[in-house]
């Protein structure tokens, strides 16, 4: 049968599984932002999401960890890409600070659905772990899935144990170029403070609690974003003078 992955799709042909593989990790970010987080996202919506069998997945992924991790690590990727544009756009240390702070809060509001997700997965590894091994929500009925024999053998392999999502939290790499950015500013003469990390976290815990709080209350007036991002970083990160 041509549909043994869904009832709309057909079979993959020989050597075109990583075309199915895009389409479960599309189908996992496409619940993502339209949940807006990552929390209520199971192998069997993201198999519903994708027109496919759940035991398709197991082909290309461990577990239900394994998709979130490669979507919000993609994420990442993505957000640490545009706050590297953004900054090295400037010539001077305070301008590409701001530049990519303010590259940070756009992508935050553009993209909120994706940026919830990340920081829903930050959790301490002992915390992920009891969540994962915690049994899904019952659902409806369903009928059984067909055997799945075009990527692999006919009965789905039991998930593997849950890796670790501190992974993701060692996507510091992001926070790293705010570190950065701070460093370079304070040695060219124009941030007074002395501490990179501790401002650096100062301005992260500045600019997330505003890009949330426009979130969740649209209906204020807020100031233009980039202008405020750029009151915020300047005062928190004691910038003494723009260029």
């Amino acid at each position: 049968m041509d549909d043994d992955h869904g009832p709309n799709r057909r079979r993959n042909r020989r050597g075109q599984g990583a075309l199915l593989r895009d389409d479960i990790l599309a189908a996992a970010t496409d619940l993502i932002e339209r949940d807006g987080h990552s929390g209520d996202v199971t192998l069997r919506r993201i198999a519903r999401e994708a027109a496919i069998t759940a035991p398709s997945i197991y082909a290309h992924f461990t577990d239900l960890d394994d998709i979130l991790d490669t979507v919000l690590n993609g994420y990442f990727d993505d957000l640490r890409a545009a706050i590297l544009a953004a900054s090295e756009a400037e010539d001077t240390e305070d301008r590409s600070l701001l530049a990519g702070c303010r590259a940070y809060a756009r992508f935050a509001m553009e993209r909120p659905g994706r940026y919830r997700a990340l920081f829903h997965r930050m959790r301490p590894a002992s915390e992920a772990s009891e969540a994962s091994n915690a049994p899904e929500a019952p659902e409806a009925p369903e009928a059984p899935d067909e055997p799945d024999t075009s990527n692999g053998p006919d009965t789905p392999r039991a998930p593997a144990a849950s890796p670790s999502p501190a992974k993701l939290p060692s996507r510091m790499d992001v926070f790293q170029t705010l570190i950065d950015a701070i460093a370079r500013t304070q040695a060219a003469g124009r941030a007074a403070g002395t501490d990179p990390f501790q401002d650096a976290l100062a301005v992260w815990a500045a600019m997330h609690g505003a890009v949330l709080l426009r979130m969740t209350a649209p209906v204020f007036e807020w100031p233009e974003l980039d202008a405020f991002i750029d009151t915020l970083v300047i005062r928190t990160a004691q910038v003494t003078q723009v260029s």
